[in-house]
């Protein structure tokens, strides 16, 4: 296991020191005769990286390295890769490479997995999906950068310590090595957490807390927590608890309270009065704090049943009228709280004013310089199946895709009961 730190702050040279250091990992396990992966974090740069290997390969003489065409099923192989109605699978298929991603075609993902443990593409550049779904080890594996898009959060982040494990999990293949190599490729400054991830037991924090309230709500549309004490109890069967006997200051429990409550019981019966408090005033419970009981309601039935978050539900309250229009419900909808995380970028404010111009019949709130008037515009090319091309735009819109029907139905269901 080895690890890579790159300090250049420009972003177009980083990412080209970034495949130099990738293709020197390459190109040793090529040298010694074995097969390496390159893990990288989104569709589009599969292909980029494969090509990037390519051209250093090009220029330094090595093209020897990625070539199988003396292969004896080469000639096979080579006739079903240009069956492939997947330009790119074929065009990094002639210089040696493979790619795989959630985005191809289930058959030239099988394709390119045939290719790989067959020994006719020596290199194969891939995403994480790669790793979680499907048993193809490599003597080689190679992350190369640990920044990629999550669109509920709107940004970029880290990579995940479990996804990093589960691909270095690809490295060495059991039934022919004994011994596989690892390497991480990321910037300077994230060298040192990656480092003591890896090699330290840092344990994980809970961050059940942020969800309680909606997990409460649940809890008592099942009827298991009828009660302060039910849901105290609840709680003691959490992680979350768990970790805050161990580790209380993580959890704003100081030592002193820990040692005059070592059960945590008063805690746990406040946080859960606290979260009831809440459920009350966003109609989605009856609390009765002088017994402590709790008591469903149909909002907090339909909360439940739709995975609807109690802020979301505070705005339905708010702002639902016996008679609104279509562009009151897309105003509606784009204020729910899901959406609070999509990000407001610039370079999007463009394609974003475009989609509004041409398939959006109804106004978007505040605009596309918010994040509730990028929601409801999202939501209105949803519907009208407008083609987006920014790529972290395209991953906002099937963000909105699978959220917005859901919380319309809801919606649709929450009138239904008001009559």
């Amino acid at each position: 296991m080895s690890f890579a730190g790159v300090s250049e702050k420009n972003l177009q040279a980083r990412n080209a020191l970034m495949d130099d250091v990738a293709y020197e990992k390459v190109a040793h396990a090529l040298r010694r005769g074995h097969q390496a992966m390159v893990f990288v974090h989104s569709r589009k740069a599969t292909g980029l990286a494969a090509r990037a290997l390519a051209q250093r390969a090009q220029e330094r003489g090595e093209t020897a390295l990625f070539d199988t065409t003396g292969e004896e099923l080469h000639g096979l192989f080579a006739k079903d890769v240009h069956k492939s109605r997947n330009r790119e699978v074929q065009e990094i298929f002639a210089l040696g490479c493979g790619i795989h991603h959630a985005g191809m075609l289930r058959p030239d993902r099988t394709l390119t997995e045939r290719l790989f443990s067959a020994g006719i593409i020596r290199v194969l550049c891939c995403t994480a999906t790669l790793a979680w779904g499907v048993n193809l080890p490599a003597h080689t594996v190679v992350i190369k950068g640990t920044q990629l898009y999550n669109p509920e959060k709107g940004g970029f982040v880290d990579l995940g310590m479990l996804d990093v494990q589960q691909i270095f999990g690809r490295a060495g293949r059991p039934q022919f090595q004994d011994a596989g190599e690892a390497t991480i490729v990321t910037t300077h400054d994230k060298l040192a957490h990656y480092l003591g991830l890896l090699t330290q037991a840092v344990p994980i924090e809970s961050q059940f807390a942020e969800r309680l309230v909606d997990h409460l709500n649940a809890e008592v549309v099942l009827g298991t927590v009828a009660n302060v004490g039910e849901g105290a109890r609840w709680l003691s069967y959490t992680y979350m608890h768990t970790r805050a006997l161990k580790n209380p200051l993580a959890y704003g429990i100081s030592w002193e309270a820990l040692l005059g409550d070592p059960a945590l019981e008063r805690h746990r019966r406040q946080l859960v009065q606290q979260a009831a408090h809440v459920l009350e005033r966003c109609r989605m419970a009856r609390f009765d704090q002088r017994a402590g009981a709790l008591h469903v309601t149909e909002l907090g039935r339909v909360a439940s049943h739709f995975y609807i978050s109690h802020g979301t539900i505070a705005t339905f309250n708010e702002r639902l009228k016996p008679v609104m229009d279509e562009a009151e419900v897309f105003a509606i909808l784009a204020l729910s709280s899901e959406f609070d995380n999509l990000a407001i970028r610039p370079d999007e404010l463009l394609e974003l004013d475009e989609l509004q111009r041409s398939v959006c019949p109804y106004p978007a709130p505040g605009g596309p310089e918010t994040r509730h008037g990028k929601a409801c515009i999202l939501a209105q090319a949803f519907v009208s199946r407008a083609r987006v091309d920014g790529f972290s735009l395209s991953a906002d819109l099937n963000y909105v895709s699978q959220n917005a029907p859901r919380i319309a139905r809801a919606l649709f269901e929450i009138c239904l009961r008001r009559g």
